[in-house]
């Protein structure tokens, strides 16, 4: 057996629409319910599918558990960052800019840093730890959006000593 995926639609706030776009087209949307956003099934730049829920080959194919498949941040195809996890970036940065907290190295950094801390890569624990210092000098800014946006080993480092 090999491993065949249906498509997932997402809308531009990375709301799930439905990650059986062909096995349930009820689900289908053309605006997200959530926030009234347009939805999209590929990356904009290269056109690839969006990857949603497993199909099991055999007699009859079938899809697992819908819930389990989680909405991507980059385009497994072309790597470019999806318009959600794009505008989390943003919205991280422009929280940590406003919050009067950044000293002129870490203004430099954080743009960065905030993009690192999205993807599991080796920079991702250097940034974490710079956020995290941040996050002392003052309380934690932005805390439920980076969160949102940080990767798995981001997350483990951040959630420190806040909630």
């Amino acid at each position: 057996m090999r491993d065949v995926y249906d498509v997932q639609q997402v809308c531009e706030n990375g709301h799930q629409i439905t990650s059986g776009f062909f096995m349930w087209p009820a689900e289908r949307k053309n605006f997200c319910e959530e926030c009234g956003a347009p939805t999209l099934t590929e990356c904009p730049k290269c056109g690839q599918e969006i990857q949603g829920s497993p199909f099991i080959e055999g007699p009859r194919k079938y899809k697992t558990l819908e819930s389990i498949v989680s909405v991507p941040k980059y385009c497994r195809n072309c790597g470019t960052p999806y318009s959600w996890t794009q505008k989390w970036i943003l919205t991280a940065i422009q929280i940590f800019r406003e919050s009067g907290n950044l000293n002129g190295n870490e203004e430099d950094t954080i743009e960065q840093d905030i993009e690192n801390i999205s993807k599991d890569i080796p920079e991702t624990e250097l940034s974490a730890n710079r956020i995290q210092r941040i996050w002392r000098k003052g309380k934690a800014v932005g805390y439920e959006v980076i969160m949102e946006l940080a990767s798995r080993t981001a997350a483990k480092i951040l959630k420190g000593p806040y909630p």
